[in-house]
């Protein structure tokens, strides 16, 4: 039923655009329409029927899951497919997503389809219905923010000198794995000492050392929803200048979390968090978004980033991420996600947000 819904939007938008069909390309964008969940697919809908393309390994699967009129199972390329599609639907008009194909074929499909009009569209259709997330979206996030919250409580056990980096992200995502998961959200970042100066650092050899730091970023993919979450350890005694880093970014996380409620601009929110780091006099250390959307992709709409004018509107599902990276010395990052509900926000996420309450084993 829900997929049903979906589409009835979905082809209720498509006519106000002045389209009678659409090419959704995007293997996400497939799955929130019509639920298949198999790698290879495309999917044509029109304002009276909706087609899915793809080929001998998923037919079987797509036959089970997909909420569509009809099946095919290809055998040229994918524009060939579309393009032969539209005529034989009568198609006149039909859109895509810009964002979400490459100019070879952009052309490719537009000489298949001719003399259907193909329209290359900025923004897509059903990446503005995804930013909302109704409550089965909502729940399946809280469930993968629960897999992802115990597979760390898990690790925390193990987090103690001589670990590496790679070791302890690996053992994160077997975690998650073991509680449902399918799989990581995105590769696990564990960042030892200096190394978490870089917002984005690989995990490799260095080891957990009694004095040092150590920042984790992870999350799950669950049920297709993904959850995104990050926490700074410490094994002893917090240093003076760490403890102080924390109480900013924290900080600014408050003010962020301030300005989610409806009716704010994104940018409004990332605009307050990054305020109160430059007040402390660290605005040089902050260069990314204070925030992003999260759900069927670990990053999605809306961005909480600098100017961005996007109203939050309740159903968005977003995370609060201010950090302040000090390069070859020391990265403080502490990361939750948010619901915005109709009277302001619910923060989804339970872990402590304090080194010191983590209790990190191994001090």
């Amino acid at each position: 039923m829900v997929h049903a819904k979906r589409m009835t939007e979905f082809r209720a938008r498509l006519e106000r655009a002045g389209l009678d069909a659409y090419w959704i390309v995007s293997s996400l964008n497939v799955r929130y329409l019509c639920g298949f969940t198999g790698e290879d697919s495309t999917l044509l809908i029109t304002l009276g029927r909706a087609v899915l393309v793809t080929d001998s390994r998923y037919v079987e699967q797509a036959g089970r899951e997909a909420c569509v009129d009809e099946v095919v199972d290809r055998h040229t390329p994918v524009a060939q497919e579309i393009g032969s599609l539209c005529k034989a639907l009568g198609v006149k008009k039909m859109g895509l997503t810009a964002a979400n194909v490459t100019h070879a074929d952009f052309l490719a499909v537009a000489a298949a389809a001719s003399p259907v009009e193909v329209v290359s569209r900025k923004s897509g259709i059903a990446e503005k219905m995804r930013i909302r997330k109704d409550a089965d979206e909502v729940e399946a996030i809280r469930a993968s923010l629960r897999a992802s919250e115990a597979a760390f409580l898990e690790v925390l056990k193990l987090v103690e000198p001589g670990r590496s980096e790679r070791w302890l992200a690996a053992r994160l995502e077997y975690e998650m794995r073991v509680r449902g998961a399918d799989g990581a959200a995105f590769e696990t970042i564990c960042a030892v000492g200096s190394h978490a100066s870089m917002p984005h650092a690989v995990s490799g050899d260095a080891q957990v050392q009694p004095h040092y730091g150590v920042l984790f970023d992870w999350g799950a993919r669950l049920g297709g929803y993904c959850s995104d979450l990050t926490r700074l350890l410490h094994g002893d005694t917090i240093p003076p200048k760490l403890n102080a880093l924390v109480d900013v970014v924290l900080d600014a996380q408050a003010a962020v979390f301030g300005k989610l409620k409806p009716g704010n601009r994104s940018g409004e929110a990332d605009a307050a968090g990054r305020a109160v780091m430059a007040k402390a006099g660290y605005g040089a250390n902050f260069g990314h978004g204070i925030g992003h959307g999260v759900g069927l992709a670990v990053h999605e709409a809306p961005r909480l980033g600098p100017g961005d004018d996007t109203v939050l509107l309740p159903g968005m599902v977003v995370t609060v991420e201010p950090g302040i990276y000090v390069p070859g010395d020391v990265g403080v990052r502490i990361e939750e996600m948010a619901l915005i509900t109709p009277d302001g926000h619910e923060v989804l996420s339970s872990l402590p947000r304090r080194p010191e309450q983590l209790m990190c084993p191994g001090g």
